[in-house]
């Protein structure tokens, strides 16, 4: 679902590789990272003093666990890295910059003029929105002060998301996108209006500019545009109850109508600009959608990657500037459904370009020229390449990836011809948000381990030293002594796959004792838990130590089509989802009573959106396994959830409305199996959840007590998806928590 898949990213809300010798595969030597001494003093600080842990301090109104630093800017005029941070601890992002030839880090005061948004230009100069007008800002990265020197804009509305290319400023007012062109001194031309139709019905996105290529002596910018007409999408209704009358918003889902146009923007004389639209599309007729696009170096092409609406097939185009013309110069296709990671389809120079793939089982990174010749691997093995930053200059690209074992990712580099691996860094944990300095010679990225939420770390790439750059976690979580959970491998007992997970044991633990044990699963289908690093489920997390501090074992899976694993791990859930999911948890009940850990009379399971999910596909077609279970703000009706988010749905399943699919729809949907409810169950939603709609509950529930079935619902009427009150995410975890100690003990 909508729980991010971007991993380590602080948000609320497929067989095992078999590895070759490590010492023969990759090259490289271990590195001494020059922060370790600033660690060990923080560690042993922070060791002094140890918070006792309940769900009253885990969800208190400031998070304990506050913003992780993001990486904005990297501007090598400077020398200088641009990041927001929170040394206050206090959940509010502030401004940083940090010198990297120096260690000098700087903190923009909270006080005086300040941008809204800003985009730091090569120059140093700045796009700046200051109160909701565009200007330039000269030498900001000098002055660190925001001077309102150029005025783009005076207008009664704001404008807002700056783009910027060479000396040409594009932004947005109202919905609509406007282009200026600026000199040294002031506005050079009139405003162009590129967009003036954006309305519910029609949206456009921006997705690549260049200044590179003419054509014509008058072209001074190019733009590649997609138009989506969402007139065809459904409209549908989110009540919402809590005012003294019932309102309902009305948002639209589907599918949208697709057009795609290439923009020549003209000079007209000394200040006026008119634009020329070149309207093109594919050269079949299969509904695609894009992924990727991007203008070539010199901006002779565009390379447009994209993927079947089913996402089983995936194309790559090209589409030539000189003569308007779109052409083929790659495809794969899925028997199962293509999953995208955080690789851009980009270009290495005019002709080439490197683009992630599965197409041999895991994600790797791949070469081909725009020919379609060439086709080669640059990097990659039984493993998963989660992002790169490619070095075009110097002929390299770093990756991350989870080479070793699946579970910790380190960065690697290769060159562009594959011809070596090598492996670049070794802070245990996990590492995320690669961006490499534009001289090749610092690589940026985040960082972290269990019990260390995500930090920015920089990587001297001909030294081999990182050095950790913020220091930004709150000491309301530094001071607590958290569960560090035990990495296991569990085997399913139905077709031999090895399952990774992370056993949570009570701090005092009596081998000797039998443990209630409670199965923890995470959202999103297709997401990584199970990682060295800090989890994308930190609630969980911190409330797995209050529940062993309970005496409760906890279990939590990557099961069947969690990322990381191969595309084999995800695709056997392909129109049957919930089986093999629940088949791996109950393989790993199996494997900790076998170890003599739990009572198997006492296995509860719970989770959130495909956790919930799961949960009740567990609870009703298992009843003899589980006993007691929490379900939040879950899927129960597949066919809903194809009229919320199509884009997950037509790809596991196929079209209910147009292909003969319901009986897949209905096997892995729960309300088809709800009459077997046994064990205790409870259900929670938020009634205002746009993405998985309350509907699913209200149905679910209905047939429930048709079915004469015992089971409690909460629901949260001022809540989503994801909650934003700290007293909502209180109130359900002690409910949960409470739930498991009634019944599982």
């Amino acid at each position: 679902m909508k729980e991010k898949k971007l991993r380590n990213f602080i948000t609320r809300n497929n067989s095992c590789c078999n590895k070759t010798n490590n010492n023969d595969l990759f090259t490289g030597i271990n590195r001494v990272c020059s922060g370790i001494v600033f660690l060990l003093l923080f560690t042993a600080a922070s060791s002094l003093y140890t918070q006792e842990i309940s769900l009253e301090y885990i969800f208190q109104d400031t998070n304990i666990v506050n913003p992780r630093p993001p990486l904005k800017y990297i501007n090598s005029q400077s020398s200088k890295i641009y990041y927001y941070g929170d040394d206050d601890y206090d959940g509010m992002l502030s401004l940083f910059d940090y010198n990297y030839n120096t260690g000098e880090t700087f903190r923009y005061s909270d006080t005086g003029e300040t941008a809204s948004e800003f985009i730091l230009m090569p120059s140093g100069d700045a796009v700046t929105i200051l109160k909701g007008d565009v200007y330039i800002t000269k030498n900001f990265a000098t002055s660190r002060l925001y001077t309102a020197d150029i005025r783009l804009t005076e207008t009664d509305e704001y404008e807002y998301s700056p783009l910027a290319i060479s000396n040409f400023v594009v932004y947005r007012r109202a919905g609509n996108y406007f282009l200026r062109r600026y000199s040294d001194t002031a506005a050079a031309s009139k405003e162009l209006t590129l967009i003036n139709d954006e309305s519910d019905s029609l949206s456009f996105q921006i997705m690549d500019m260049t200044d590179k290529y003419k054509g014509n002596p008058n072209t001074l910018l190019r733009l590649f545009i997609v138009k989506y007409d969402n007139s065809t999408k459904r409209e549908i209704l989110v009540p919402d109850y809590t005012d003294r009358f019932v309102t309902a918003e009305t948002i639209r889902k589907g599918i949208s109508r697709v057009t795609m146009y290439e923009y020549e923007v003209r000079s007209a004389g000394k200040d006026s600009l008119y634009s020329i639209i070149h309207e093109f599309a594919y050269p079949d007729s299969m509904r695609y959608s894009t992924s990727y696009a991007e203008y070539s170096p010199t901006g002779t092409s565009l390379i447009l990657d994209a993927e079947s609406m089913d996402r089983h097939n995936r194309k790559i185009f090209k589409y030539d500037i000189a003569s308007r013309k779109v052409s083929e110069i790659y495809s794969e296709s899925d028997s199962a459904w293509f999953e995208k990671h955080s690789n851009h389809t980009s270009f290495i120079n005019d002709d080439e370009i490197i683009f992630e793939s599965e197409i041999g089982g895991y994600n790797n990174l791949y070469r081909v020229k725009i020919n379609g010749s060439g086709f080669q691997q640059v990097a990659g093995g039984n493993f998963t390449i989660l992002e790169s930053a490619v070095d075009t200059k110097n002929g390299k690209v770093y990756f991350s990836a989870n080479a070793e074992h699946p579970y910790e990712y380190f960065i690697y580099e290769s060159d562009l011809s594959g011809s070596y691996t090598k492996r670049l860094t070794y802070e245990e944990g996990d590492v995320s948000e690669l961006r490499l300095s534009p001289d090749g010679s610092r690589l940026f990225y985040s960082q972290s381990y269990f019990t260390k939420p995500n930090e920015l770390h920089m990587l001297d790439i001909q030294s081999g030293i990182s050095t950790q750059v913020t220091n930004t976690t709150s000491p309301k979580f530094a001071n607590v002594e958290w569960n560090i959970p035990e990495v296991i491998t569990v085997t399913n007992e139905e077709d031999g796959a090895t399952i990774y997970g992370l056993l949570y044991k009570p701090q005092n633990y009596d081998p000797k004792k039998k443990y209630p044990l409670i199965c923890f699963v995470h959202g999103s289908g297709y997401l990584q838990n199970v990682t060295k690093g800090f989890s994308p489920y930190r609630d969980n997390f911190m409330v797995n130590t209050y529940l062993t501090q309970s005496d409760f074992i906890v279990l939590d899976l990557d099961f069947r089509g969690s990322m990381g694993y191969g595309k084999e791990h995800r695709d056997k859930t392909y129109r049957n989802l919930g089986y093999w999911e629940v088949s791996d948890y109950i393989s790993g009940v199996n494997y900790l009573a076998g170890l003599g850990l739990i009572d198997k009379e006492k296995v509860g399971i719970y989770g959130g959106s495909y956790g919930g999910f799961t949960t009740l596909m567990a609870m009703f077609t298992h009843p003899e396994v589980f006993k007691a279970g929490v379900a939040l703000r879950a899927v129960a009706n597949w066919k809903n959830y194809y009229y919320s988010n199509w884009w997950y749905t037509l790809a596991r399943f196929g079209d209910p409305d147009t292909e003969g699919v319901n009986e897949y729809y209905e096997k892995s949907s729960p309300y088809t199996y709800a009459q077997n409810l046994q064990g205790h169950l409870l259900l929670t939603h938020g009634m205002l959840d746009d993405n998985v709609f309350f509907q699913d509950m209200v149905q679910l529930t209905q047939k429930l007590i048709d079915n004469k079935k015992d089971f409690d619902v909460m629901i949260y009427p001022e809540e989503g998806h994801g909650f934003h009150r700290q007293t909502s995410w209180l109130d359900q975890y002690k409910r949960i928590t409470g739930w498991f100690e009634k019944y599982l003990k």
